[in-house]
């Protein structure tokens, strides 16, 4: 019973601890037009990374086989 007990400890204990670090790290979840700049920024990251996979992979150019109207 003991050992149940000093786990549970733990793992409350790691719990507040990361709760902690998230609210008092610099960007707060609370701000949202900070939050707005790094959802823009990661969206700007994987449109790009998109668009390399998209050329390595020959995807970026209209293929010959769609006919135009």
């Amino acid at each position: 019973m003991i050992k149940q007990k000093t786990s549970l400890t733990n793992i409350l204990f790691f719990i507040i601890s990361v709760a902690v670090l998230w609210c008092s790290a610099s960007c707060s979840p609370t701000d949202k037009y900070h939050s707005k700049r790094h959802d823009d920024t990661m969206k700007k990251d994987i449109d790009a990374a998109h668009r390399d996979i998209d050329r390595v992979l020959g995807l970026d150019e209209p293929s010959p086989l769609i006919e135009e109207k």
